[in-house]
């Protein structure tokens, strides 16, 4: 009998040590929760680290002017493999009579070439990696989500499950004409390489970016620059549209303008191959132009150069 309560008694002992080890545990490892700056901020670190990725750019405006009203949507689907450099860019508008535009780029020796075509020709060009990235800007999605990001401020979290959340920040006024120009966002509008005067009444504006929980990469990303567009595109037509009686500048209000950034396969994309059609078709931008410029230059009987007066 004094055994049985002895065991007992042992047993008793075990659960309540056992419950108080579980209580233990939980109060050394709380749940942590990060705040929307600090997802935001890891969403950075593994932007800046992707290796490829594909993209779709959506721009949708709504505009009026004069009584008339324009509704223009395109689409440009991006694919980008950063290291040797690897592109392909194609664009569709909507407007009826537009064409798609088809960009190619490949890195071979620490050279890369662009792939363009002009009226039904295709040209070629070879610079360094960094020059066809800057001259290619608008379609730069990870450099440019990299700078939406870091210069948004007031991050909230607004929406999202277990699996995407929903973020919302603010760019403030104060630095859009940095962030536009930097990311040539309102190229296709005409409206690139403005000096900082032309933003002048810019009003603060809003960014929203999905994000995946498990990677902490983004999904996709919206840029309203509705009223940016509508200011600078006011400020420019007072600037050159006149202002004398009969000449006033034309006033434009942009119901919409929006930007925004699919993302998918990041990491995980692949070479794309460039058309051999292309590869062979394709005439050197560099040599048209040296070559038209020797053709201007006056020559003699022997392929002498001449003088010119």
């Amino acid at each position: 009998m004094n055994f049985c309560k002895k065991v007992i008694t042992l047993i008793s002992m075990v659960i309540v040590a056992f419950a108080f080890s579980s209580c233990g545990d939980k109060a050394v490892t709380p749940v942590q929760t990060a705040t929307p700056q600090e997802t935001i901020t890891k969403v950075l670190e593994n932007l800046k680290q992707v290796k490829s990725m594909k993209s779709i750019i959506t721009t949708q405006s709504n505009m009026t002017a004069e009584g008339s009203s324009s509704e223009v949507s395109t689409q440009t689907e991006v694919t980008a493999v950063y290291s040797p450099l690897n592109m392909k860019i194609e664009s569709k508008s909507s407007l009826p009579s537009s064409n798609d535009i088809v960009t190619y780029v490949d890195e071979v020796d620490g050279m890369a070439t662009t792939y363009m075509e002009y009226a039904g020709q295709w040209m070629k060009q070879s610079l360094e990696p960094d020059i066809v990235l800057e001259s290619l800007k608008m379609y730069d999605t990870k450099q440019n989500l990299v700078s939406f990001l870091e210069n948004a401020v007031d991050w909230q979290e607004t929406d999202g499950d277990d699996t995407l959340g929903v973020f919302q920040g603010v760019l403030p006024a104060g630095i859009l004409a940095e962030v536009v120009e930097d990311t040539k966002a309102l190229q296709m509008t005409g409206m690139a390489g403005l000096t900082e005067e032309y933003y002048e009444g810019v009003n603060d504006t809003t960014i929203t970016v999905t994000i995946n929980k498990q990677t902490l990469l983004p999904n996709s990303c919206t840029v309203d620059l509705s009223n940016t567009l509508e200011t600078l595109m006011n400020n420019v037509s007072s600037t050159f549209g006149g202002g004398t009686e009969g000449n006033e500048p034309i006033k434009t209000i942009v119901n919409e303008y929006t930007l925004t950034v699919d993302c998918n396969d990041i990491n995980e994309t692949k070479k794309v191959e460039i058309p051999k059609e292309t590869l062979d078709n394709a005439i050197d931008f560099e040599r048209q132009i040296e070559n038209a410029s020797i053709s201007e230059i006056p020559q003699g009987e022997n392929g002498e150069e001449l003088a010119v007066e």
